[in-house]
């Protein structure tokens, strides 16, 4: 028979492991936390991921090309093309570092401002090294981009107003006979925008407004010339004319011979509108040598933010492949606050807005 206290010993020994199984079970980590087992390197590793993709974001944004990059990881010469003054690049990655959390050990400009030198460490440790030099013999390919809003003349707003006051210059077609045409007109000039006479012509679904401007396909000569210098008498400070509408009347050459010919007279250019793609209008005037263009793209022709951000982003390619780019929008909110956003990014990347007749032909 087994004494009383073996019996005892056994039964507390027993409940002695289980408690002492339990603590060390409890105790453990968590389930997966064994594979980064030091929380701050995975942090610092991730800041120095940041901060050298950052060189490329800020280089990108100002239109210098990857092959104006050399060296690793740690250690980068960036050459800076003649048009790009060297301190802007070189003033936004020192603030892009300071934002993602690193320390400036060196950054200076020479007395030249030709060549720059940026270091960044993190922990005391240093990470990056950046060398800034500019190159007489690069220079960005961006091209010229004209922007042209048709439609003004019903309202003078805040929407006016503020395309009134963008850093970039955009073209005024204001349509004639309007409430504010002539207030417009005076202000976009008073503004150094420059104005266009934005004239209604005859659509192929037959819906016009039939005022006194309106080019009709059933109109006689007599009836063009008048119009057309009855629209030029109504918009002051006017430099060209392009088509409001007109998808019937740009393919009829017996509304634009005396169109043209009126246009060619007063010493105004011509921008085809381009509202359909059987539009004669620009062959027209280029036959009667008058300076002309063509739209390439409406910019807000679908009202939703996306569609017009990628619009802009087409003209700026097709600025690259020719050299410049014509986009017409409209005096919408939307519209304006995309540009107002979009626009000083394409000059920083080396795009140079200008008025219309500085790219008409």
């Amino acid at each position: 028979m087994i004494p009383a206290w073996k019996i005892r010993l056994f039964w507390t020994q027993l409940l002695l492991s289980l408690i002492l199984a339990a603590i060390k079970f409890f105790d453990r980590p968590e389930p997966g936390l064994q594979i980064f087992p030091q929380l701050p390197e995975v942090t610092d590793y991730s800041k120095i991921e940041a901060l050298r993709f950052s060189v490329y974001e800020v280089l990108f944004d100002f239109g210098i090309r990857v092959d104006w990059i050399s060296g690793d990881s740690e250690s980068k010469t960036v050459r800076v093309p003649a048009d790009l003054p060297l301190i802007e690049p070189y003033r936004t990655l020192a603030a892009k570092f300071r934002q993602l959390g690193g320390k400036l050990i060196r950054a200076d400009v020479n007395p030249f401002g030709d060549r720059a030198v940026i270091e960044v460490g993190l922990k005391k440790e240093r990470i990056l090294h950046i060398v800034l030099e500019s190159d007489p013999k690069l220079a960005r390919n961006g091209g010229k981009i004209a922007v042209v809003i048709d439609d003004f003349g019903y309202s003078f707003g805040t929407v006016v107003k503020g395309f009134l006051d963008l850093d970039q210059p955009v073209t005024f077609a204001i349509l004639p006979g309007l409430e504010h045409s002539v207030a417009i007109a005076d202000s976009a000039f008073a503004h150094h925008r420059e104005v266009m006479i934005h004239l209604s012509m005859e659509p192929k679904n037959g819906k016009v407004n039939k005022d006194e401007y309106i080019l009709l396909t059933q109109m006689d000569e007599q009836e063009i010339r008048q119009r057309v210098r009855r629209a030029m008498a109504a918009i002051p400070h006017a430099s060209g004319l392009n088509n409001h509408m007109g998808s019937l009347a740009t393919e009829d050459g017996r509304v634009l011979a005396p169109m043209m010919d009126e246009i060619k007279n007063a010493g105004l250019f011509f921008l085809d509108s381009r509202t359909d793609n059987t539009s004669q209008a620009y062959t027209w005037a280029q036959k009667l040598n008058i300076p002309s263009g063509i739209n390439d793209t409406f910019l807000d022709a679908i009202h939703e933010e996306p569609f017009i951000r990628e619009q802009i982003n087409l003209l700026a390619e097709i600025a690259i492949r020719h050299g410049s780019a014509i986009g017409i929008g409209h005096p919408e909110k939307l519209t304006f606050d995309v540009l107002r956003e979009e626009l000083p990014k394409l000059e920083k990347r080396g795009f140079k807005f200008v008025s219309i007749s500085d790219v008409i032909k």
